[in-house]
């Protein structure tokens, strides 16, 4: 900045200011203001247009204007302005959303999982009851096959009578000689025929069933441990009445055997079907 004499008075002022600070001598003539409506030059102090009346609306100075800073605030640290905060705030509200998605797809993923695990449980309960039910059927058509076998066997070799075993065993008013002639008759009698056949239907439908019965549901698997146990005792007995082998005394023995595995076995399994 320079210094400068004043024309007017003489003393040193700067060569930067409008007026002289000693006289008030005008160095730099103000910037004239005009009317906004008609284009009037204005007085300094005016207010009023002196042409159209308009009021006349005072200047200031921007330089002048205090300066107000872009309002901050302060979030973990780091200062933001309002429109990051804006920002920040739409950022937050999507993740929120976006986690409350996955939550909420986790939760019918979990519902959908349960109630399908319900129902594989309850389809598979339904199944062993079934299975269960359909050996002790084939278990007690064999045990009355079984059972007429043996009187027809006994009474053929001992020649004993009884209404029941005399058609297989005196069909010509005498004892066979042989008690496998009896035994021929037996089985080639039509009733009896037919009751052997769906033992063996009975067999096939059972094997069915316990294909299906493979890989259980956890709180099922003492029930299918039981199951097998039951269907091994089955199959014995269900075999013995439709091919009956070895001695009269044997093949009872074993029947005998079969039938009471067959009743201990199904008592076992009510423990699982009568829940």
């Amino acid at each position: 900045m320079a210094m400068i004499q004043c024309p007017n008075c003489g003393d040193t002022i700067s060569d930067k200011a409008k007026t002289c600070v000693h006289c008030g001598y005008e160095l730099q003539p103000a910037e004239k203001r005009h009317c906004s409506e008609c284009g009037q030059e204005l007085e300094d102090n005016a207010t009023v247009c002196p042409k159209c009346g308009c009021p006349v609306e005072k200047e200031i100075d921007e330089a002048s204007k205090p300066q107000t800073a872009p309002q901050q605030v302060e979030v973990t640290g780091v200062k933001m302005n309002k429109n990051t905060k804006k920002i920040v705030a739409i950022v937050a509200a999507v993740v929120v959303v976006a986690i409350a998605a996955i939550f909420g797809v986790q939760h019918v993923q979990k519902q959908n999982a349960a109630k399908e695990a319900a129902r594989i449980s309850q389809e598979y309960g339904e199944n062993l009851e079934l299975v269960t039910h359909t050996m002790l059927s084939g278990a007690t058509d064999a045990e009355t096959c079984g059972n007429l076998i043996k009187k027809v066997w006994y009474n053929a070799i001992y020649e004993e009578r009884d209404i029941e075993t005399d058609k297989y065993t005196r069909s010509n008013g005498y004892s066979f000689d042989d008690f496998n002639t009896a035994l021929a008759n037996l089985f080639t009698n039509k009733k009896f025929k037919s009751e052997i056949s769906g033992i063996e239907d009975n067999q096939t439908t059972v094997q069915g069933l316990m294909k299906d019965m493979k890989n259980p549901p956890d709180e099922y698997k003492d029930a299918y441990d039981a199951l097998s146990k039951l269907y091994d005792a089955y199959t014995k007995l269900t075999n013995l009445a439709i091919n009956p082998t070895g001695s009269l005394q044997t093949f009872s023995n074993n029947f005998n055997d079969a039938d009471t595995e067959v009743s201990n076995c199904y008592s076992a399994m009510k423990l699982y079907i009568e829940n």
